[in-house]
């Protein structure tokens, strides 16, 4: 009997940033979970998520944290983004005495209309740094959390201050008063998907589902999990594993399955202008057309929000019915079918996608090792290579040792070719 993999995480909490623009919620989270900052403003329009697993008395918890800023016209998903929240950062702008005002006059009246009156929360002043810029009084900051009875900090993300300690303290908070038979948090995709996720498929299946019009039906709809799985942490090990695995057997169909696999494993659901260029120099490097076209995640929420299907229904799985929230799983199915300006065929356009993909990453790996490449070529093809990795949120270090691999393997069989050479 196969020994089942040791489970990541014991809890697991939703958390969220709420806040005015550019208050730096952003930086707040970076700092936390990738300890980066950078001074380059990158306006969030809508959700941003990030995850980090800490340690609270023994117990491993893993963060589902969201960074929250949703413009006027997107205020109908609201209800989506702060479903399930068991903890809520209310940011504001030291330097900005709009942001601070906007916690009273709109935050906390969204909190309260959308959230468990039970959610944890901490006020946080944000650029602490700012001294000499500062709009809003440390004291006036503090007496706001005392008339809320939360807690209260300033912050740096540039200079580090109080960061880790205010998602610590936060996160002691949800745990010291979580529900006795409570042992993940209720009502996401996560938890709803968790069991499908068990059947160990990486490509796209049909699912049996109750009919809203009519409960004694059952109907088939396709699942794209590849989709749904980028609310999980991905194991980067094993793509790292896999993708060694592939690029030395070349299995297309292996192929295929991982690059969707990587591709939608951490997609960020907002118009990226970069996709463009970074398009563009993959296609003059490789001589591939291919099409790449991300749809706003808002856009295809503000569309379906006029439709009807915004219901939670129930689908079977394993002969077990879950709950699932068909608002968020019928968005992300559009917004595959929008990436692919090829065919209206579903399947056709998965295919043909992936093979793109496919000759892409190859051509580039090919052109790397070819030893008839002038330097200087070989060195700007190798940081396209390492863009496009990025791009895919692998890490660069361990693409660069799979190639290292990879290149050492060739010499090994050009040693050996050379020792038989010899003896013949």
């Amino acid at each position: 009997m196969e020994k089942e993999e040791e489970k990541e995480y014991d809890l697991l909490f939703k958390i969220l940033l709420v806040g005015f623009f550019e208050v730096g919620k952003t930086q707040i989270l970076s700092k936390f979970c990738d300890n980066q900052f950078t001074e380059e403003y990158m306006r969030t329009l809508g959700a941003a998520l990030k995850m980090k697993t800490i340690e609270i008395d023994s117990t491993r918890i893993q963060l589902q944290l969201w960074d929250i800023t949703i413009p006027e016209r997107f205020r109908l998903i609201s209800p989506m983004y702060y479903r399930g929240a068991q903890g809520i950062f209310l940011v504001y702008d030291i330097t900005n005495k709009e942001s601070f005002e906007n916690i009273n006059n709109y935050w906390l009246k969204e909190i309260k209309e959308y959230t468990n009156e039970n959610v944890e929360m901490i006020l946080i002043g944000n650029k602490c740094d700012l001294e000499e810029k500062r709009e809003i009084s440390k004291e006036k900051g503090k007496e706001l959390a005392d008339e809320l009875n939360i807690p209260f900090y300033e912050v740096s993300a540039k200079n580090n201050i109080n960061i880790d300690n205010i998602f610590i303290e936060l996160t002691r908070n949800i745990f010291e008063n979580l529900d006795e038979d409570e042992n993940m948090i209720k009502y996401t995709i996560q938890n709803d998907f968790q069991k499908l996720f068990e059947r160990k498929e990486f490509c796209d299946f049909e699912i049996e589902c109750k009919d809203d019009q009519n409960p004694l039906n059952k109907i088939k709809i396709p699942i794209h999990k590849l989709i749904i799985q980028n609310r999980l942490k991905i194991n980067e090990n094993q793509i790292e594993n896999e993708l060694y695995s592939i690029l030395s057997q070349n299995s297309q169909k292996e192929v295929d399955i991982l690059l969707k696999w990587i591709y939608f494993g951490k997609v960020s659901y907002q118009d990226l202008s970069i996709l463009k260029e970074w398009k563009n120099k993959l296609s003059n490097i490789c001589k591939i057309e291919f099409k790449i076209g991300i749809k706003s995640f808002l856009k295809d929420l503000e569309i379906l929000m006029n439709s009807e299907e915004t219901k939670d229904f129930q689908i079977i799985s394993n002969n077990q019915e879950i709950k699932v929230h068909k608002l968020i799983l019928i968005t992300r199915s559009e917004l595959f079918r929008g990436m692919f300006n090829i065919s209206e065929d579903k399947s056709n356009s998965v295919h043909e996608y992936s093979n793109k993909q496919t000759e892409t990453i190859q051509s580039l790996i090919h052109f790397f090792y070819t030893d008839n490449i002038p330097k200087i070529k070989k060195k700007i093809i190798y940081e396209e290579l390492k863009e496009c990795v990025d791009y895919f949120q692998l890490n660069s270090e361990r693409l660069i040792k799979i190639i290292q691999k990879l290149k050492l393997k060739k010499k090994e069989k050009k040693l050996k070719r050379k020792k038989k050479e010899q003896k013949e």
